[in-house]
């Protein structure tokens, strides 16, 4: 156990001291990201492909987010990618909820945009429709696409027959750097990027968070006077789960620091004693920011003549390309640093209908006690030959249960195991009277309530890693029998090479509508040139 008490303390002084470091650093880290389309259905995926860096070398943060912030100044959607060597593939996922309009999709790291806004937050706009909730509709608009046709980007054929190969011939002379092809957006006006100093009148100050190996949880205290000795609990779940602990500061401020733990789909946060959460809150890791008064969101309209148009792209909206999730499998304990003195297998021996019953009957290592007319439970001392004189740290599922004699009378019929800790715990710089920790075969609890002032919250952790997307926007093979209906015909991002071809070749979906060819190059001079090329599928 020395061992693991190292550790806990080691990263509590080790995030304290990387703070102190990051806020007195002159250089910072800088993002960009690209995405193939901007015209999008609620439910998709949007594919983004960012980076972090830092004086030209992969920035030390391992989180980047994408945020969907509507015209309101409302974020409605974040998604935390992780970063490999400054470089990440991965996706925001769009609500189901949202209603029809533009929205700003935004990326950073959790410090980018607070050491320097301009070069930290960069954004774009896109177009989300939602079939539920329609935008307005006018009898006529303007086609706002970019339908300019370079001359330097040649096609085999003028309009493309479904199911037919066309050729395109790329500008010859410049270096490639990133090529998409796409259905086009003819209800927004795109200029690519948006300054940050054209979006934000101004940013909120944030203490410098910096994320080296994993998330971190922010929460903080709306209170006057802040407790600095309350013990508060977050923990996590998901195919697994995972227990953390923090104390606020003087300014009400907490860090639960998610660190090797990644993949979860929600939180559930207590104080000590189950006292009351009113004044507590999670903060997002979003920076928050507010729009210059002159910054105006562009207005999103349809005409009857546009229906065809959008039914076909609803169609490729419910197409999905083949990608591979790397998740992670090493095993993680429920607490951190938590290694179990004995496992009980609870199939392994007789079901009783209290968990009192099950420790009176088999559990060696933790007896039930009458404490003014409630049940508790202790456990031995293994190390000082002896016995703790009140209640060992009681989880199910890694969420802490304060309400012994609530537990003693539950029926563990969902519980699949009980792992036994005789001896001192520590946890981060709590120190517990030994650990009984059961985990149910649903990770749900096993249908024990969550404790009356605990909070629920959707926080979603950070999401696996994208390991193979190199056909995810090929054309289906004739033995899958499924429409081609691809939005998205190529993206560069996908192909897995640095080394583009002059020359690309793809495949004519279904899809009715106009695509959009765009190539962003680089000429010897290294002046950055956009080229563009529209084409008709009929």
């Amino acid at each position: 156990m020395r061992y693991n008490i190292k550790i806990q303390v080691f990263f509590v002084f080790f995030f304290a001291s990387a703070c102190a470091i990051f806020a007195q650093q002159t250089s910072f880290e800088k993002v960009d990201f690209s995405i193939p389309k901007t015209i999008y259905f609620t439910g998709e995926r949007v594919w983004i492909a960012s980076s972090a860096s830092k004086e030209e070398l992969p920035a030390s943060s391992q989180i980047i987010y994408a945020e969907l912030v509507n015209r309101f100044n409302e974020s409605v959607a974040i998604s935390k990618m992780p970063l490999v060597e400054g470089s990440s593939f991965n996706f925001l996922q769009i609500p189901t909820n949202i209603p029809s309009d533009h929205y700003l999709l935004r990326v950073f790291t959790r410090v980018s945009p607070h050491q320097n806004l301009e070069q930290g937050l960069v954004q774009r706009f896109i177009t989300v429709f939602n079939s539920n909730v329609p935008p307005a509709v006018v009898a006529q608009r303007k086609n706002l696409a970019q339908t300019q046709n370079s001359s330097e980007i040649t096609l085999s054929q003028e309009d493309g027959k479904a199911g037919s190969t066309l050729t395109i011939q790329l500008p010859k002379g410049t270096e490639i750097n990133e090529v998409s092809i796409a259905a086009v957006n003819p209800f927004l006006s795109d200029a690519g990027k948006i300054s940050s100093r054209t979006a934000y009148s101004s940013i909120q100050e944030h203490s410098l968070i910096p994320e080296l190996f994993g998330h971190v949880i922010e929460a903080k205290i709306d209170e006057v006077e802040v407790d600095t000795t309350q013990l508060y609990y977050v923990s996590v779940h998901g195919e697994k789960s995972a227990l953390f602990t923090d104390r606020p500061n003087a300014a009400g401020s907490l860090y639960f620091d998610a660190g090797g733990m990644k993949h979860w789909n929600y939180l559930v946060a207590q104080a000590d004693g189950n006292k009351s959460l009113l004044d507590f809150g999670i903060v997002s890791p979003a920076p928050v920011t507010q729009f210059q008064e002159n910054f105006t969101f562009p207005e999103l309209e349809i005409s009857p003549a546009d229906q065809a148009y959008l039914e076909e792209l609803l169609k490729g909206g419910q197409v999905e390309g083949y990608f591979v999730n790397e998740y992670d499998e090493s095993s993680f304990p429920v607490v951190t640093g938590f290694v179990e003195d004995r496992t009980y297998l609870l199939d392994d021996y007789t079901r009783f209908e209290t968990v009192e019953t099950v420790v009176k009957e088999y559990i060696q290592e933790i007896s039930v006690k009458n404490i003014k007319k409630k049940k508790e439970f202790r456990s031995i001392d293994e190390a000082l030959d002896g016995n703790f004189d009140s209640n060992p740290l009681m989880l199910i599922d890694a969420l802490p249960v304060f309400d012994s004699d609530k537990l003693a009378a539950f029926d563990p019929k969902e519980f699949k195991s009980l792992d036994v800790l005789s001896r001192s715990f520590y946890l981060n710089e709590e120190k517990f009277p030994g650990v009984m920790s059961f985990s149910s075969y649903k990770n749900d609890f096993g249908g024990f309530p969550i404790p009356s002032n605990g909070i629920y919250l959707d926080y979603a952790g950070i999401q696996p890693r994208v390991v193979s997307f190199q056909s995810l926007f090929d054309a289906p093979s004739q033995d899958e029998n499924i429409m081609d209906w691809r939005t998205v015909l190529f993206w560069s991002a996908t192909s897995g090479t640095d080394e583009l071809s002059d020359t690309i070749q793809i495949t004519v979906p279904q899809l009715k509508g106009t695509f959009l060819i765009s190539v962003k190059a680089s000429s010897e001079q290294g002046m950055a040139k956009e080229y563009l090329r529209t084409f008709e599928v009929k």
